[in-house]
């Protein structure tokens, strides 16, 4: 082997780097961090320590990635849970809400069902909310108020003469007690107040 000339400098450098490395080499945990700077430079390096690490962890990985998806599972599972409790509660109080204004406000299934629509488009859960709402855009007819004069009743249903129609004098007669008079009298306020007459 031809003998090759060096600097005494560099001769210096060269044992000294050779003894950093062997200290490297010689220390478990230095020689990991040698084979992780290594792997950086050339991923196809040997690394007999980091491989037997990892190995090792194989396991210990493993099973901390199980617990972790239970631990999500069951994470998403309270949420739901609470979700489910949480819609089921409000359906409970909107049904008895409704049920309300059936019952003890009188509400017709047509005036339900304009409460709920003011509830979709308004995005509303609280159904006394979209009352008020509904109830603030559809205010309440004034109550019939007499015309003309307060001649015998305030209506003017007594004032009745020679003039007046056949079917208030038979009821009149019968005090009240016809229920088809009654029935007739009825439609035909009813047909006048649809036609515009009152």
């Amino acid at each position: 082997m031809p003998k090759i000339e060096v600097d005494e400098a560099e001769y210096n450098q060269m044992v000294q780097l050779r003894g950093v490395a062997n200290k490297i080499v010689a220390n478990p945990a230095a020689r990991r961090r040698l084979e992780e700077a290594h792997k950086l430079v050339d991923p196809n390096a040997s690394t007999p320590l980091l491989d037997q690490d990892a190995n090792q962890l194989a396991p210990v990985k493993e099973l901390e990635k199980t617990v972790n998806e239970r631990i999500a599972k069951f994470e998403k599972e309270q949420e739901d849970t609470k979700r489910e409790q949480t819609l089921a509660a409000i359906a409970d109080k909107q049904t008895k809400a409704f049920n309300r204004l059936k019952t003890e406000e009188r509400y017709t299934d047509e005036g339900v069902e304009a409460i709920r629509k003011v509830m979709e488009a308004k995005g509303l859960l609280d159904v006394d909310d979209a009352v008020a709402i509904w109830e603030r855009a559809n205010p309440p007819q004034m109550p019939a108020t007499p015309a003309g004069g307060m001649t015998g009743t305030a209506w003017g249903f007594a004032d009745v003469d020679d003039k007046s129609d056949t079917l208030i004098k038979e009821l009149i007669a019968t005090k009240g007690e016809s229920p088809s008079i009654a029935d007739r009298l009825a439609n035909n306020a009813l047909s006048d107040f649809r036609a515009g007459r009152r």
